[in-house]
């Protein structure tokens, strides 16, 4: 049943065209950041990572806005579990990251845009910094699509700014460092990336890892709970 329901949630979702200017920005995005070659190759995965941080949190409030509240109850009703209909939509979003990930770590590539030789080990944090904050990207998004407050959009982008200048806001002002642990840890993800393309794992990368693993299982957890509350 879950299976039929991502089907036409993927259908309902081209018909509705709501993919088309999120995906055509990601696209322009990618061609143009690669116009030169010769670029590095970790931080241009960490400016596309960033990218479908932003892609992924626009298109995520979108997939969950394309129902009408009375589209919604019958589908409730059909899928017997209103927590499956929370779950076909993550796994909708899951397909449309997957493909944006897979654009913006391939494409550089078979261009061949990149300064030196691409090793698994670049490809391996490519996957790890496009797929963690492609989690966060949707972690943000549905948060703000169960928010009746005609400034979600406006709110959704205040929590990408605020999570992305963490460690500029921590130096400026370092009372509110802890606050910002209730942000995703973006820049923890990016720094592993930031680093040189003859970067070393280490024990600092593996803490990263953990945190962003918590963080997001804390966060879709919180959401589903959050989602069931409200929807009775």
């Amino acid at each position: 049943m879950l299976k039929g329901f991502m089907h036409y949630q993927l259908l309902n979702y081209i018909r509705s065209l709501k993919m088309i200017p999120p995906l055509t920005i990601f696209c322009v995005w990618i061609i143009v950041l690669y116009i030169y070659k010769g670029v590095p190759i970790l931080s241009s995965y960490a400016v596309t990572s960033i990218t479908v941080y932003l892609i992924m949190t626009w298109l995520t409030m979108t997939v969950f806005s394309i129902e009408e509240e009375s589209e919604k109850h019958i589908l409730y009703v059909h899928l017997g579990n209103k927590k499956r209909y929370l779950w076909g939509k993550w796994a909708t979003c899951f397909v449309f990251s997957f493909i944006l990930i897979i654009i913006a770590i391939i494409y550089p590539i078979i261009m061949n845009n990149f300064r030196g030789t691409i090793h698994t080990l670049h490809i391996a944090l490519a996957i790890y910094s496009h797929w963690t904050l492609a989690f966060f990207g949707i972690f943000i998004g549905s948060l703000f699509s169960f928010s009746l407050n005609k400034y979600s959009w406006l709110s959704a982008v205040l929590v990408i700014v605020i999570s992305l200048a963490s460690e500029g806001i921590i130096e400026k002002v370092s009372f509110v460092k802890w606050l910002l642990w209730l942000f995703p840890p973006v820049t923890q993800v990016l720094n592993d990336l930031n680093m040189g393309d003859s970067v070393q794992i280490g024990g600092e990368f593996w803490i990263h890892i953990g945190v962003a693993t918590v963080y997001s299982i804390i966060g879709f957890i919180l959401i589903e709970r959050m989602f069931t509350r409200r929807n009775g």
